[in-house]
């Protein structure tokens, strides 16, 4: 269980800053009862019905152990679920004729046609998006992320995406491109490269003009924080000695660069409330009630292929009656950046959802999210 450990003052026993939500339910005593459950030095809830916030709450530390609460306003680390945006995003350039789903690599970068292998010279920016390009995981482990920064770092973020699609694009595919499903964070990194060259924008500039301006995402950015900003959680680990303890993990913003090139794939950081309003436009969306988006796009995003559970952006669950009519959705991605944890569900039938974040990253926490969030679906279950 994490204690205050001797906080420097003496938490006010609600979520910190709640006033700013008039008629919203407070959910700090359910947060603090899941905190201590779990051992989370931080953690936020929040749920949404069809336009409106009605429950949201924020309990403990920003860094464990010194008494700097964390507040409603404070920004999470949600990881992959920056993929979700990503993959909106593409659905809105589609719709404006900016990029096409069938538009290929060969297509987007013929200057590449030389340097990388021909298997890749038909995938297509859908085929990215969906996880089915062939490509393998070769970003993901920290130690390459680390050296890629170093080897590039007078690049900017979307001049360090165009050389690492290069680059990725001469590797030898995990398997045919299209045949399979595997979750690959440097498709997303391909993808977006591809959406920046045929648009001459930096994919940050795309999706904060698309997105967080348009849906008053305030606290909204990618990249790690400033060492001297204070509203934002600090991800945390285990250190194993004598005994298992929880401590802060850094952040590396000189290492990793501010945005880092994985925008596409993570690094996004956002408050509670805003989570809850961009899944709120998801929900509006997928019943016809968007203005940003078509119907038939928001179906494109939710819709999988064959038995494999993920569209674009979204794992997707469904449920249906004997006829084989959808009766309800479950639509969801996760996230982790090793120091943070988050999940974001909505049902477009109930037109519900729910957003959950926490600042600790070990594998040992993993399975907190599923009963934090079956129980708030408990807490709420008269309004679903």
């Amino acid at each position: 269980m994490v204690s205050s450990c001797q906080a420097n003052r003496e938490h006010p026993g609600k979520s910190i800053g709640i006033e700013a939500y008039p008629e919203i339910r407070d959910l700090y005593q359910f947060a603090e009862s899941k905190r201590q459950k779990h051992g989370l030095p931080a953690l936020g809830v929040g749920f949404v019905r069809d336009g409106r916030i009605i429950g949201l709450g924020v309990a403990g530390e920003r860094a464990l152990g010194t008494g700097n609460w964390a507040t409603v306003d404070d920004r999470f680390n949600v990881a992959s679920c920056a993929k979700s945006f990503t993959a909106t995003a593409a659905a809105m350039l589609v719709e404006k004729g900016v990029v096409r789903w069938d538009m290929t690599i060969k297509e987007v970068f013929p200057d590449l046609k030389r340097s990388m292998l021909p298997v890749y010279s038909d995938v297509t920016l859908e085929m990215l998006l969906r996880h089915r390009s062939g490509l393998e995981s070769w970003m993901s482990r920290k130690d390459r992320w680390l050296q890629w920064r170093s080897d590039h770092a007078k690049l900017t973020a979307r001049e360090s995406r165009r050389a690492f699609t290069a680059k990725v694009l001469q590797d030898r595919p995990r398997h045919a491109p299209g045949a399979e499903f595997y979750y690959c964070n440097d498709g997303y990194l391909v993808a977006a490269s591809m959406i920046e060259e045929v648009s001459g924008k930096a994919w940050e500039e795309i999706v904060h003009a698309l997105l967080f301006e348009p849906l008053g995402l305030r606290s909204m950015r990618y990249g790690f924080p400033p060492a001297n900003e204070t509203a934002v959680v600090s991800g945390h680990g285990t250190a194993s000695f004598f005994w298992s303890r929880t401590v802060p993990v850094r952040h590396e913003p000189e290492k990793y660069g501010d945005p880092p090139f994985g925008s596409p794939g993570g690094t996004l950081y956002t408050s509670v409330a805003d989570l809850l309003r961009y899944l709120d436009f998801h929900i509006q969306g997928a019943n016809g009630n968007s203005t940003l988006l078509g119907r038939d796009s928001f179906e494109r995003l939710y819709t999988p292929l064959g038995d494999v559970g993920y569209a674009l952006g979204w794992s997707v669950e469904i449920k249906r009656d004997r006829q084989g009519k959808i009766v309800e959705r479950s639509i969801f991605h996760g996230g982790s950046s090793g120091g943070d944890r988050a999940n974001m569900w909505f049902c477009p039938e109930s037109r519900t959802g729910t957003v959950i974040v926490y600042n600790h990253g070990a594998d040992e926490k993993l399975d907190a999210y599923r009963e934090i969030f079956f129980s708030l679906l408990r807490e709420f279950k008269g309004v679903l």
